[in-house]
C-alpha cells in the first residue's frame, strides 16, 4: 500500500473507471468556486449531534435547494438521530461493507434515519449534502450528476455485496475509488500539490477530505 504517498506515486487518478491525471486534476482545482470551498466546506461539522439553521443555509452552496419547511424537518429529525455511533472524525475508507456491524452498517443507520422519514421532495441529493458537512470524511454527496457518473460502478458494487440487498451502492463505488487512489499514491499526490500551490484558494481545497476531494473531481470530469 502507498496511502502516505511517495515519490513513486502514481501520476492519475480514476474516478469511475475513467482516468485523470494529476496536472489536469490541479487545474480543475484552481477553476472550482472559491465561495463554495469557504462557505460550504472550511466552517467544518459543527456540532456533533444536532443540525442548525445556519448549516441547512451552507448547503445552498452545494444547490441543495433546502427550503425552509424542510431545514425545519432536516433539524427536528436531527434530535434523536444517531450520531454517537458516528464519530466526526469517520472516513469512508473504514466503512467496509462486507463487514457487518461495523461503521459501514452504522453510517447506514444514520443515513435511513432521515431517509425512511423524509418528506416529500427531500430526497438522496439533499440528505447527503446535510450529512457530508456533518460527517465530511463519510458520506458523499450524492446528487444526479454523481449518481448518474457512478451508476454502473454502483450496480458492480451491488452485485459483490449480495448480502446487503441493494441494486446500486454509491457509497461502496465511491469507496473503491478513494481507497485505490490512496493506495496508488495519486491522491496523497494530489494533496500535496495543492497545498503547494501559490493561490489560497487552491490550498484551502487542499485542507478538504479525501472524499470530498474525488466529489470535487468527479463534478469536474463528469
Amino acid at each position: 500500500m502507498n496511502r502516505a504517498g511517495s515519490e513513486a506515486a502514481a501520476t492519475a487518478l480514476v474516478i469511475a473507471g475513467r482516468s485523470i491525471d494529476v496536472d489536469t486534476a490541479v487545474a480543475k482545482a484552481h477553476g472550482y468556486p472559491a465561495v463554495t470551498v469557504a462557505r460550504y466546506d472550511l466552517p467544518g461539522p459543527g456540532p456533533a449531534a444536532e443540525i442548525t439553521v445556519d448549516e441547512i443555509a451552507r448547503t445552498h452552496k452545494v444547490r441543495s435547494r433546502i427550503s425552509h419547511v424542510q431545514r425545519d424537518w432536516f433539524i427536528h429529525s436531527a434530535i434523536d438521530a444517531p450520531w454517537a455511533a458516528v464519530p466526526l472524525e469517520a472516513q469512508l475508507v473504514d466503512a467496509d461493507p462486507n463487514i457487518s456491524g461495523e461503521p459501514y452498517d452504522r453510517a447506514e443507520a444514520l443515513y435511513d434515519h432521515f431517509r425512511t422519514a423524509a418528506p416529500r421532495h427531500v430526497g438522496v441529493a439533499k440528505i447527503s449534502k446535510v450529512l457530508h458537512l456533518k460527517r465530511p470524511g463519510l458520506f458523499p454527496i450524492l446528487d444526479s450528476k454523481v449518481m448518474a457518473f457512478y451508476r454502473h460502478h454502483a450496480r458492480a458494487a451491488a452485485a459483490r455485496y449480495p448480502h446487503r440487498g441493494r441494486k446500486k451502492m454509491f457509497w461502496a463505488a465511491i469507496r473503491d475509488d478513494v481507497c485505490t487512489n490512496l493506495d496508488t499514491g495519486a491522491l496523497p499526490l494530489l494533496r500535496r500539490r495543492l497545498a503547494q500551490s501559490e493561490s489560497d484558494q487552491v490550498r484551502r481545497i487542499a485542507t478538504l477530505t479525501d472524499v470530498r476531494l474525488l466529489d470535487l473531481l468527479t463534478w469536474a470530469v463528469a
